[in-house]
Order: structure tokens, then C-alpha cells, then sequence
């Protein structure tokens, strides 16, 4: 029932557009939803729209209530797995931080590569710091637009990405490994408690999903960060006053 992202469609008109919508899920699922009810939004702008629809199930816990950003995370994967001659099962721990936008920050400066001797080794030892930093980003930041201009939909990397969230998010995360979810901050990296932002996330075998939250990060890294969140705060501030509007 989402109005869907279309070419020429500015991202406020879409926000607007799907506050109605997710203020009134949430006010239903508040009236009939288990507690235990696991939420995955996947209507862009994917990280605000679970806000708002989190805001209106106030006796459903926040941590579950989740955003889409493994979506982004595989296209990171699939951009660097080639450029380093792997496969994408054998590189890990790719972060795809704050917003699912055009702000958003594909970062490698964590991941690893497994080989098939056992030897696992730091991504950034094989890449070229330069490429991580303007061609990978411009390309996961883009690739929506380039996927609609060749095919006209992106269904099929969307599904995927539907099935590993609920994957990890119900069987959990391998060992020493971690991906990325948009979930509502804690003050993790210092961003606001509330705000939806997609963050390194390990889950245990139960579903309960925790922030990586002891990650070195560069000047560059949090340059990229303040650059996601400072959008994040903004679209969930208008999205909330749209909502309670209403």
C-alpha cells in the first residue's frame, strides 16, 4: 500500500507521501500486532518510515522494528568482491552506514576476506584507498538509479536482500561477522537515541540484534557519518511533524 520511488519523484514529495501510510500501519499494528512482532520496512525513505512507524506502536519494543539497508549492504559486496578477485561469500564485515540515500556510506575499512586456506586478511591491504573512497561510494550510492535506467525494476536484488535481513535477523549472524540493519540508535557512535540508522549489527540465535559499536573510525568515516546523520535528523524531524498533522 506504499507509494513506490519513481524516476523524477524528489525524495521530500516521497516522505510525505508515505507518513500517512506508516503512521497508520503503525496505529494498526499497535491495535492488533503480537508483542513479539518482528517489523521489516522496506518503503523508501526506508529509514524514516520505520521511525514513524514505530512512533505509532509505542507499546511494541523499539529494537523491533528494523530498515532495509541490506539492500545496500550486497551492492558493496558485489562492487568489491570483484575488484579483489573473491567471491561475495568470501568477504565479511562491510558496513553500509546511516542513511538509505543518497548520503548513504558503503564502508570497507572493517571487511575481510576469507580464503580458501584458512587465511583470512583486511580488505584494505589488496584495494586502493582512493577507489573505497570515491568510486565505491559514488557507484552504491547510485546504483538504484543505474539498475532503473537499464531494467526498469529492481525486484529481484530487492527479494534477496528481504531474505538475508530475515535470515540474519532470525537464525542470526556468523561468528565474527557482522552486517548492516537500520534500527532505532541507542547513542551508539553518537547519534540520537530514536533515530533510525543503519549501523554494524551482530545477531545471537535468539534474534536479538546488538550494535557493533567498538569500531575505529577515520576522520574520513565520520566525515561520511555526520553527512548521513545530519539528513537523518531532518527527514525524521518533518516526517513527525507530517505525521502528527495528520
Amino acid at each position: 500500500g506504499i507509494n513506490a520511488e519513481y524516476g523524477g519523484m524528489e525524495r521530500k514529495d516521497l516522505l510525505r507521501a508515505n507518513v500517512k501510510i506508516f503512521r497508520e500501519t503503525g496505529e494498526a499494528l499497535e491495535r492488533v500486532a503480537k508483542r513479539s512482532i518482528k517489523v521489516l520496512v522496506v518503503a523508501n525513505p526506508c529509514n524514516t518510515n520505520a521511525l514513524v512507524c514505530q512512533t505509532y506502536a509505542p507499546s511494541i519494543p523499539k529494537e523491533q522494528f528494523t530498515g532495509l539497508s541490506m539492500l545496500d549492504h550486497n551492492r558493496t559486496l558485489a562492487q568489491l568482491a570483484p575488484k579483489i578477485g573473491a567471491t561475495t561469500d568470501e568477504v565479511s564485515n562491510v558496513v553500509v552506514w546511516g542513511n538509505h540515500s543518497a548520503t548513504m556510506f558503503p564502508d570497507i575499512s572493517h571487511a575481510v576476506v576469507h580464503r580458501i586456506d584458512d587465511v583470512v586478511r583486511p580488505v584494505v591491504e589488496v584495494v586502493d584507498e582512493q577507489w573505497a573512497r570515491d568510486t565505491l561510494v559514488k557507484s552504491v550510492r547510485t546504483r538504484y538509479s543505474e539498475i532503473m535506467r537499464r531494467r526498469g525494476m529492481t525486484t529481484m536484488s530487492t527479494g534477496k536482500a528481504i531474505a538475508d535481513h530475515l535470515r540474519f535477523w532470525t537464525r542470526g549472524t556468523p561468528v565474527g561477522q557482522f552486517v548492516s540493519m537500520a534500527l532505532p540508535s541507542k547513542g551508539a557512535y553518537a547519534i540520537d537515541e530514536g533515530i533510525f540508522f543503519s549501523f554494524p549489527v551482530q545477531v545471537n540465535k535468539y534474534g536479538e540484534i546488538s550494535v557493533v559499536s567498538n569500531l575505529r573510525l577515520s576522520p574520513f568515516a565520520v566525515e561520511m557519518i555526520n553527512e548521513t546523520y545530519k539528513e537523518l535528523k531532518e527527514e525524521a524531524k518533518e516526517a513527525l511533524e507530517i505525521a502528527e498533522a495528520l
